[in-house]
């Protein structure tokens, strides 16, 4: 090692190194007691408001009702989605727009919670510990959405429009398809950009830092599909604004295509057994993304599509073998004791390459007296 990285390696370890655990541990005791408070008071509440559905579950196992449930709850909401979206804008996009868009997804939550209690793929990620720490993270995500990238991506657009070339898009987008057509373009072009990110985060050691985040939660469910680094976030706002800049599609179809993306989204990390058949050659399903947040990186290093798997179809990393069911032991392949608290989180990515080497530590064997 040359004589400046061995300074630097000693400043880390000397200085850095023992403020960034001082840190850390200062952040726990601040945010700990909010995580745990929050736990005992909402989501162990709603916890013990779910486990009443447990026994209706057994007893629907295996009947026709519920393989009704199964093929027809995504096929639904995924309808409901677009009908209700283009209703929203039929006066164009205004702020009671975007609040009836929220108030629809809460109700969404409250349908979906107990039918994962229902129909449930996994019983094992039915236990629900790790409830605050999204929640947090939804917050978080929040924040640095409506402050940093939501007015990032406007200047995106802006620049690439005027600055660029401002014939760009002008006269592209076909607007005499059919407007469901349309959404559905939206999503394919849009998908483009995220899945070549996407793939560039699971086989980029950097990258992978701060998308391990995501793939940290060791279940999935309807919910933790907002679970991931503000930091990453803000990279992938922009994905929603190149395709917007360029292809200038008309605010309805921008407003209903990422309604229908938050369902996708939502669906993806579902711990409903629902059955989609040939959906699954198409969208972004909760099959073919069970896969993805595989431990096994051959298996977790494929399906990367956002909304659509066309893109993972055509390039070649779509993983869904016939006659298997994936795993429901998932997390972060590369590290055993990956944090799950909102700080630890918050830190993982800075920490990845310790976080490596403490799992790939020998272990100690006692010998028994």
């Amino acid at each position: 090692m040359s004589q400046p990285a061995i300074q630097s390696n000693t400043i880390y370890l000397k200085v850095l190194r023992p403020f960034w655990v001082w840190f850390g541990r200062a952040a726990e005791r601040v945010f700990h007691p909010v995580e745990k408070l929050f736990y005992v008071a909402v989501v162990k509440q709603i916890s013990w408001l779910l486990d009443h559905i447990d026994p209706l579950s057994h007893r629907i196992e295996g009947t026709l009702f519920k393989k009704i449930l199964q093929v027809t709850i995504f096929p639904l909401f995924m309808t409901a989605t677009v009908v209700i979206g283009f209703n929203l804008v039929k006066g164009g996009y205004t702020s009671q727009t975007f609040i009836a868009s929220i108030g629809m997804y809460l109700i969404y939550g409250a349908i979906w919670m107990p039918l994962e209690r229902l129909i449930p793929f996994s019983r094992k990620w039915l236990k629900n510990s790790d409830g605050s720490t999204d929640v947090m993270l939804l917050f978080g995500n929040k924040i640095c959405g409506d402050w940093i990238i939501v007015p990032l991506q406007f200047a995106t657009i802006a620049i690439v429009v005027q600055e660029i070339s401002p014939a760009i898009g002008q006269s592209i987008w076909p607007s005499s398809l059919p407007l469901l057509a349309q959404v559905f373009l939206l999503l394919v072009i849009n998908d483009f950009f995220r899945y070549w990110y996407h793939r560039w985060m699971h086989e980029n050691s950097f990258m992978w830092r701060w998308h391990a985040v995501h793939h940290s939660s060791e279940r999935l469910y309807w919910f933790n599909g907002t679970r991931s680094h503000p930091l990453e976030r803000l990279v992938n706002g922009f994905l929603w604004a190149i395709p917007l800049a360029f292809v200038k599609a008309p605010v309805e179809i921008v407003f209903v295509a990422y309604l229908v993306s938050r369902t996708i989204g939502r669906f993806q990390h579902t711990n409903m057994d629902v059955i989609l058949g040939p959906f699954d050659y198409i969208f972004s399903s909760p099959k073919n993304h069970r896969y993805h947040h595989s431990k096994n990186m051959r298996e977790g290093n494929t399906n990367y599509g956002g909304d659509v798997i066309i893109w993972d179809l055509l390039f070649g990393t779509f993983y869904l073998p016939k006659g298997k069911q994936p795993s429901d032991d998932i997390g972060v392949g590369d590290v055993v004791n990956y944090p799950q608290s909102f700080v630890g989180l918050m830190l993982a990515p800075f920490n990845h390459r310790a976080l490596q080497k403490q799992s790939q530590a020998p272990v100690k064997i006692v010998a028994a007296e």
